[in-house]
């Protein structure tokens, strides 16, 4: 006598259910997939503008250095130094003050291109990034003097320029 009854020759799964259940692991893995990809992205542009704003912050406390030490007309000489400056640490995909651009194409990278003074980000993971100029999957950012009135109505005027950390070109991430 069996333990088990056997319903006529039936022992496991049919061809049409394990061809379902196969076709249902690939479309969940595949999702799985876009939404890691997605979330990848939104990290990269989430540390890239973290890492901006972590520079702008800095470059108010060396403007505030600077008019505490009495020093207020050196301030519009911030805006020939490279922004990495400013910053009490430099994040670990930093790779210097360069003449030009990278030999090597470099992605995921902060660099301070000397010769048109910018600080540069070259986007990784690129399927949502719309850059500014054709195939220039970069943010570039400029130190740049404006005058006192420029940056608010209601700002002190201690001096007669200041200095603004401004992205060079628009760009489009996630659009």
């Amino acid at each position: 006598m069996r333990a088990f009854p056997v319903r006529g020759n039936q022992c496991g799964a049919s061809f049409v259910e394990f061809a379902v259940s196969i076709a249902l692991i690939g479309i969940f893995v595949g999702v799985l997939l876009e939404r890691t990809s997605y979330y990848q992205e939104y990290a990269e542009k989430t540390a890239m503008e973290s890492t901006a704003e972590n520079i702008r912050t800095g470059l108010r406390y060396k403007v505030a250095d600077l008019i505490l030490a009495n020093r207020a007309s050196e301030i519009p000489s911030l805006a020939d130094e490279n922004p990495m400056n400013w910053l009490g640490e430099r994040p670990p995909n930093y790779l210097g003050e360069l003449d030009s651009a990278p030999a090597d194409e470099v992605k995921g990278q902060w660099y301070f291109d000397k010769r048109n003074q910018e600080l540069v980000y070259t986007v990784n993971n690129r399927r949502h990034f719309s850059p500014s100029t054709y195939r220039d999957f970069s943010v570039r950012y400029r130190a740049m003097r404006v005058s006192a009135g420029a940056v608010t109505d209601s700002s002190p005027k201690i001096g007669e320029t200041w200095v603004s950390l401004v992205l060079v070109a628009e760009y489009g991430w996630f659009q």
